[in-house]
């Protein structure tokens, strides 16, 4: 009997969190509509100007590798770091058989 009432109140909070998480009645985390491309003016200049600047057939591409260029290079030097990193800490250490 515990169990059941467990499970179902896990399902009930679960159904109220997906009817929150849902933008038409739930929580909506930004505006939509009209009011979205006056906020987000950056994300319609690339998609409209980016085949003619760049070049490229694929927009994602072109805004990593063009437009953020240089953050992209930071990005992969941090990441390229981290790596080194935890291979060096997980590597065995060897000792000298001398």
């Amino acid at each position: 009997m515990k169990r059941t009432l467990a499970y179902l109140s896990l399902l009930f909070i679960l159904g109220v969190f997906l009817y929150i998480a849902n933008p038409n009645y739930g929580l909506v985390f930004g505006p939509g509509g009209k009011e979205w491309l006056s906020l987000r003016y950056t994300d319609n200049y690339y998609i409209t100007h980016g085949l003619k600047e760049v070049g490229g057939m694929n927009i994602v591409t072109d805004i990593v590798f063009d437009y953020r260029g240089y953050d992209t290079i930071g990005e992969a030097t941090v990441l390229f770091t981290a790596i080194a990193g935890a291979v060096a800490l997980l590597r065995p250490w060897r000792r000298d058989e001398s």
